[in-house]
């Protein structure tokens, strides 16, 4: 009975090669996610699992559809092992292991594509499916081939596609089932195509029709996993568009509030000088003890001036926050350059600019704590740069730094409004980070 059931042959060992092949490709495409308690503990038994699971699966007989459900099952034990071992969403886990299942067949296409116009000849077998023989490979060319082959498409995809997955994302409301499901399809199509050409070529192998095959199924894959992750670049595009939009509402909103209460501060604290003078005219108060009623007072008396009501408001919110972390803000601005811009995007734009300058001074020696902000005509062209020292290593992503803050699914965002807002005017925007200086350059044509 059990001779029946697991019978010695090149499907009886195939099966823990795939199993091992699927898991490394899963591994390329899981190693950003977010991991639950006792992860290590956990990824061990997991592996085991997968490797006991494969081994224990019978293989009574070598139909192609047989097959086929073997390999999907397999694949749905690792999706099972996957839940358990990460805090993702359930659709990120399963978009990601289809990429990676796509990775795993597209490098045995290509081995089976050199395989047959390389190796066989037209009385070879099947090889790896074989149901009746125990023979995996052909000789150490076959072998060889057939390394090679997962090595390069696996590097291959891990360069394009599998290191950018991000950890904690979450699909679009449009695209968080169509995309699962396209994938879900994608791999039936192949894995239906692949089981019956290798039950067939284990029959009846003809070397020509098979690599012709083999080659179709390859390109599939290559097209296949480029339009999977073309829709899920559009949802982390529109994904990132709606927060920065949520948090341009909320700067708006913040500009409005900001703009009354500045106003109400400097006709308080205007009015607030005058009484203090009078009272230590009248009633003889200590000369010092009004000068430094009076530094107090001009902390909050917007005490740099633009051209630009706006800017002076972000100016003045922003100083204050110097004042805080004694930071020396410089800055020499004509406001009036930067009319053509909404009052909104001038509040987010050098609020941004000027949050992104702060978070990278405020803990630096207070010698450094320097930010130089600077807005100047040049030609016909609107010149806006800022200046500040920084500490360690930036690296750049897409022209952006990364974001240094522990969740980068939620900040970030600043420099992408920045960027957001100088597409807006058709401005260019270029940032630079050398010899422990950021500076960021916005140019507008007026």
């Amino acid at each position: 009975m059990l001779k029946l059931l697991y019978p010695i042959n090149s499907l009886f060992f195939y099966r823990l090669i795939f199993m091992a092949t699927l898991l490394v490709a899963e591994g390329m495409f899981c190693y950003k996610f977010k991991r639950k308690d006792k992860f290590v503990i956990k990824l061990i038994i997991a592996i085991l699992a997968c490797f006991l699971f494969a081994l224990a699966f019978p293989i009574p007989t070598g139909n192609a559809f047989y097959s086929m459900a073997m390999f999907l099952i397999m694949f749905a034990f690792t999706f099972v092992m996957a839940l358990w071992l990460f805090k993702e969403n359930w659709r990120m886990i399963l978009f990601s292991l289809i990429c990676a299942y796509t990775a795993e067949h597209a490098a045995y296409e290509l081995y089976m594509m050199l395989h047959c116009f390389i190796v066989a000849n037209d009385s070879a077998l099947g090889g790896l499916y074989d149901y009746d023989k125990l023979k995996l490979f052909a000789n150490s060319v076959d072998l060889t081939l057939w390394i090679a082959s997962f090595i390069n498409v696996y590097w291959i995809i891990f360069l394009l596609f599998a290191r950018r997955i991000v950890k904690g994302e979450s699909f679009h409301e449009e695209t968080r089932y169509s995309l699962v499901i396209i994938g879900i399809f994608y791999i039936l199509i192949n894995v239906v195509i692949n089981s019956v050409v290798s039950y067939y070529s284990s029959i009846h192998f003809e070397r020509i029709y098979i690599g012709l095959v083999s080659m179709i199924n390859f390109i599939c894959c290559a097209f296949g996993i480029m339009f999977i992750f073309e829709v899920y670049y559009r949802n982390n595009l529109n994904r990132k568009y709606e927060i920065i939009q949520a948090i341009r509402k909320g700067e708006k909103e913040q500009y409005q509030l900001s703009k009354q209460t500045i106003d109400m501060i400097n006709v308080k604290c205007h009015d607030f000088r005058h009484q203090i003078r009078d009272m230590g005219r009248y009633n003889h108060i200590d000369e010092n003890v009004i000068k430094n009623i009076n530094s107090y007072i001009d902390i909050y008396d917007s005490a740099i001036k633009t051209s630009n009501k706006t800017l002076n408001i972000i100016l003045g919110e922003k100083s204050l926050i110097c004042n805080k972390y004694n930071i020396k803000f410089s800055c020499v601005a004509d406001g009036q350059l930067i009319s053509f811009m909404e009052e909104e995007d001038i509040y987010s734009l050098f609020g941004n600019i000027i949050d992104n300058a702060i978070d990278a001074v405020k803990e630096l020696e207070e010698d450094k704590r320097i930010i130089i902000l600077k807005i100047k005509a040049i030609g016909n062209l609107v010149s806006i740069s800022s200046k500040n020292s920084f500490s360690g290593e930036i690296k750049m992503v897409n022209g952006l730094p990364k974001t240094s803050k522990g969740d980068s699914a939620y900040h970030g965002f600043g420099l992408q409004s920045v960027k957001m807002i100088c597409a807006k005017y058709d401005g260019s925007m270029e940032i630079d980070a050398e010899n422990n200086i950021f500076r960021i350059n916005l140019l507008f044509t007026i």
